[in-house]
C-alpha cells in the first residue's frame, strides 16, 4: 500500500512540473471588409495593423519549435442588408480569404480547423442594441428575438429573413437607417481564433568558471618613435554650384474653364528630375442639376527634363486617383460606386515649359498624357430637381485613353539658401 501511495505522489509531482513548464493560450484576430467585398483591404479600418499582427504571430509560430497549434477556428460574417443568398456567400468568402492568408504562412492540418459561416451575427447585433440609445430599441429587440423565417425577396429565387422586413418598416425606415449607421460596419468581418501550446524548456546551467590564480606579468614592448612624415595638403575649395532647386506653383486654365478649381506644386529633385502634384476639385452643377462634372482628383507625376535647368521638353510617368459624379443633361448620371470607389490607374505624359516675360518667374506649360484606369461606378437616372435618381446598375470597366490635358501658368521660387553655397 505504501508503494502505491508513493507512485501516485510521484506521478502527481511529475505532472505538476510538466504543467509548470507548459502554457496554452488563445489568440483572436479579426479583419474588416468593405460592403459587398471579400477582399482584405489594408487601407480600410485598422486592417493594416491587424495584418501585421497576424503575419508576426504566424511567423513566430513557424520559427519557434516550442510552440504548436492545437486548434484554429475561422468564422465569417456579414451585415443584414441584402438577401439571404448574398449574405451567406459574403460570409463564406470572407472566411475563406482569411483562411488562405493564414495557411500561406504556416502549414496546418485540416483536422485542427473548424469553420463557422453563420453569416449574420444576430447575437452581437442584439447586444450592441441593448447597450445603445437606438430609437424604439425595445421593439427592435423584440423583433430580433422572434423566430427567423425566410420570405421571398425582390429578385427571383432569392429570400430574406422576415425579421429584416419588419425592421425596415419601423418608423418609415428611420430605425433601419440608424442601425445601419451605428452597427452594420463592424458586422462585416472575418475572425480567426488560435489555440496554441508552448512547451517551456528547462534552463541550461552554465559550467562554473574557476578563476585562474596564476599572475601573469604584462609584457612591455619598446616602440621606436619616428618623426611625423605626413604631407600637409592645401585644402581644395569647390566651385560654386550653378544649378538651383526651384519650386513652381501653378494652375491649369483648362480646368478653370470647366469650373474645376485646381492647384499644383512642382519641386526640382535634381538636374533633369522633378516631381509635381496637382489637385482638382469641383462640387457644383453647371446651371442645372442635370449637368455636372464634380470631382476630387490627384495626379502625382515624376518628370524627366532634357535640359539641366528643368525647362523645355519633358516626359513623365504619373499615378491617378479620382472620385467623380458626372451628368451631361442626358438620361443617366454616373458616380463612383458607393461614393468610396475612386477611379485608379496611371500613365505617361509629355509636355513643354517656357518662360513668360523677362524675369523668368512666370512660365507657361503645355502637357498631354494617356493612361489606363480601373473604374467601378453606379449608373443612375438623371432626374432634375432631385439629389439622387433611382440607381439602375453597378458597372466595372477599364478605361484606356487621354487622362491629362493642361495649359498651366506657374510662378517660380528659388529654394537656394541666402548667400549661396560655399
Amino acid at each position: 500500500m505504501r508503494v502505491n501511495k508513493y507512485c501516485i505522489t510521484l506521478i502527481l509531482l511529475l505532472f505538476g512540473v510538466g504543467a509548470a513548464h507548459s502554457q496554452e493560450s488563445r489568440t483572436e484576430i479579426c479583419v474588416d471588409f468593405r460592403v459587398n467585398s471579400t477582399v482584405i483591404d489594408s487601407a480600410y479600418s485598422d486592417n493594416a495593423a491587424r495584418m501585421q499582427k497576424i503575419i508576426g504571430f504566424l511567423r513566430n509560430i513557424r520559427q519557434d519549435s516550442t510552440i504548436s497549434i492545437v486548434e484554429i477556428s475561422f468564422c465569417g460574417a456579414s451585415s443584414p442588408e441584402g438577401s439571404d443568398q448574398l449574405n451567406r456567400g459574403l460570409a463564406r468568402g470572407r472566411l475563406t480569404t482569411l483562411e488562405r492568408l493564414v495557411r500561406r504562412e504556416v502549414d496546418i492540418p485540416d483536422s485542427l480547423i473548424t469553420r463557422n459561416d453563420s453569416y449574420i451575427p444576430w447575437d452581437y447585433l442584439k447586444s450592441r442594441i441593448e447597450d445603445s440609445d437606438l430609437i424604439r430599441k425595445d421593439e427592435v429587440i423584440a423583433i430580433l428575438e422572434e423566430e427567423s423565417l425566410l420570405v421571398d425577396y425582390h429578385h427571383p429565387n432569392t429570400h430574406i429573413d422576415n425579421r429584416i422586413v419588419k425592421l425596415k418598416r419601423l418608423d418609415n425606415g428611420r430605425v433601419w437607417q440608424q442601425m445601419h449607421k451605428l452597427f452594420f460596419e463592424r458586422m462585416r468581418n472575418a475572425c480567426a481564433v488560435f489555440v496554441t501550446y508552448k512547451q517551456e524548456l528547462p534552463p541550461v546551467q552554465e559550467p562554473a568558471i574557476i578563476p585562474d590564480t596564476i599572475k601573469v606579468e604584462p609584457t612591455v614592448e619598446v616602440v621606436e618613435i619616428k618623426p611625423d612624415t605626413t604631407t600637409i595638403v592645401a585644402p581644395v575649395v569647390p566651385e560654386v554650384e550653378g544649378w538651383t532647386r526651384k519650386l513652381h506653383l501653378k494652375t491649369n486654365v483648362i480646368g478653370l474653364g470647366m469650373g474645376i478649381a485646381n492647384v499644383a506644386a512642382e519641386i526640382d529633385l535634381a538636374k533633369h528630375w522633378s516631381f509635381t502634384l496637382p489637385v482638382y476639385y469641383s462640387a457644383w452643377d453647371y446651371f442645372t442639376s442635370t449637368i455636372k462634372f464634380r470631382t476630387l482628383a490627384i495626379q502625382p507625376e515624376f518628370r524627366y527634363w532634357l535640359s539641366e535647368n528643368n525647362n523645355g521638353f519633358f516626359a513623365g510617368a504619373h499615378f491617378g486617383l479620382a472620385y467623380y459624379n458626372f451628368a451631361f443633361d442626358g438620361d443617366y448620371r454616373y458616380q463612383d460606386h458607393n461614393r468610396e470607389t475612386p477611379s485608379l490607374g496611371g500613365g505617361v505624359g509629355v509636355g513643354y515649359r517656357l518662360p513668360v516675360g523677362r524675369n523668368n518667374r512666370w512660365r507657361v506649360e503645355f502637357s498631354l498624357g494617356a493612361g489606363v484606369y480601373s473604374r467601378h461606378y453606379d449608373k443612375f437616372h438623371n432626374t432634375p430637381d432631385t439629389k439622387d435618381g433611382l440607381m439602375i446598375e453597378s458597372i466595372k470597366k477599364t478605361y484606356w485613353g487621354i487622362d491629362q490635358a493642361a495649359v498651366s501658368f506657374s510662378y517660380t521660387f528659388d529654394l537656394k539658401k541666402k548667400g549661396g553655397k560655399r
